[in-house]
């Protein structure tokens, strides 16, 4: 029976050890408020930060130019 219980603080202090060892992680911080949207530029393809590109008619740019030939061309 000692034996058991031996083993059995054994495992508990182990396993007290690994988590506490690790960095903690805010717990308000997610992985969803880490990641950023992105989107891609209408005219080229290229991916970007949503926060980064330019919105016209509900299509988004990576510069200016490019916004500029995309609605010359559709005009």
């Amino acid at each position: 029976m000692g034996k058991i219980i031996f083993y059995i603080l054994v495992a508990l202090l182990i396993y007290w050890f690994i988590n506490y060892r690790q960095p903690k992680r805010k717990k308000n911080e997610s992985f969803t408020e880490l990641a950023e949207d992105t989107v891609i530029c209408a005219h080229c393809g290229v991916y970007l930060p949503k926060k980064e590109a330019i919105d016209s008619q509900n299509k988004f740019f990576c510069c200016q130019e490019h916004c500029d030939l995309y609605v010359n061309s559709s005009s």
